[in-house]
């Protein structure tokens, strides 16, 4: 899993308001500085991880996700933003952002479900450490709150906002920022609006700006998408797509547009079979969901299909070298 450097550079523009030493940061992850010129980049999720472990010990700032998104601008998002602040309506920007969320990270995109008078809208993080998750999740979600409220002219606050981890000592500070109830140690991590306010105009709108920042998003994503291996691509596919049925080959392919015959053909020539890319991406299904507090690790077998718990055990542990239990205490 990779993320854009437009991330990066957003993380750095922000610890601008606080003591850490940026250029150190990057340094001590491993991060090429070079690479933060070129925002067609992308740094792997363990380097984005450490950069932000090491961000909360420098600014010695629990809440520095909460922090970092109500100072943080449109344009540290930078395409995906722009076409954020120039879409109709709220329902328009969700959509880009769902579509184009691969510009920004390989985490799944968002998801908005409609129930009576409510929004409910979906996020997911990059995962990592219990503390980057924290402040992934803190970041993110403030991030399209405030996103919202600046460039669509959404006045009002959530009806409420969920998140996957417990409450940390400083939860005052989400109240303040958020200006609605939240609750933690939920399943996952969401934002719960009127359903009325997805289709509010948004006067400020340029239908010709936006139409040629669209153009650029599906070009960069477009080459994005070529110069990643299949093997990535239909593991990609598998898990967003699971339904805790093994995949078969030719759905796969026919998701990914090439035949299965050329599916199997690529894989080969990649170093990789078909039944390798289904155990990659049970495995990194198996890690989000062992994530999840609020699922016990039977539930999470059962998720992945496995009619017993000791079948999993097994499987993980081939998949990762890990057991379930370990990777359940990285949190």
């Amino acid at each position: 899993m990779s993320v854009s450097v437009t991330l990066v550079r957003g993380l750095i523009e922000a610890l601008k308001h606080t003591d850490a030493d940026a250029d150190a940061l990057i340094a001590a992850a491993g991060i090429d500085a070079a690479l933060l010129e070129d925002v067609t980049a992308r740094i792997d999720e363990a380097q984005y991880d450490r950069l932000h472990e090491l961000a909360l010990d420098a600014t010695d700032d629990p809440a520095l996700g909460l922090h970092l998104a109500e100072r943080g601008r449109l344009g540290a998002f930078h395409l995906i933003g722009f076409l954020a602040e120039h879409c109709r309506t709220i329902r328009d920007a969700l959509g880009v952002l769902s579509r184009y969320r691969r510009l920004l990270s390989d985490a799944p995109p968002p998801v908005l479900a409609e129930e009576g008078d409510a929004a409910i809208l979906t996020l997911h993080f990059v995962e990592g450490s219990a503390r980057g998750n924290r402040l992934r999740a803190e970041f993110g979600v403030t991030a399209v709150v405030r996103i919202g409220q600046a460039t669509l002219g959404l006045t009002e606050a959530p009806l409420r906002v969920e998140f996957c981890h417990h409450a940390p000592p400083y939860a005052d500070e989400y109240t303040r920022i958020l200006q609605c109830p939240v609750e933690f140690g939920r399943d996952a991590h969401r934002i719960h609006l009127r359903r009325e306010i997805l289709d509010q105009p948004q006067i400020h709108a340029n239908r010709d700006l936006f139409h040629l920042l669209e153009s650029r998003a599906a070009s960069d994503l477009a080459s994005l998408e070529s110069t990643r291996p299949l093997s990535v691509r239909a593991r990609a596919v598998i898990v967003e797509h699971y339904d805790g049925t093994r995949p078969a080959m030719e759905e796969v392919a026919r998701r990914l547009g090439i035949s299965e015959r050329s599916l199997r053909r690529r894989l080969h020539d990649e170093g990789k079979s078909f039944a390798d890319v289904v155990d990659d991406a049970l495995a990194e299904l198996a890690r989000h969901l062992l994530h999840d507090p609020s699922l016990t690790i039977q539930e999470v077998a059962d998720r992945l299909g496995f009619s017993e718990p000791s079948a999993f055990h097994r499987a993980f542990k081939r998949w990762t070298g890990l057991t379930p239990g370990q990777v359940r205490g990285e949190r």
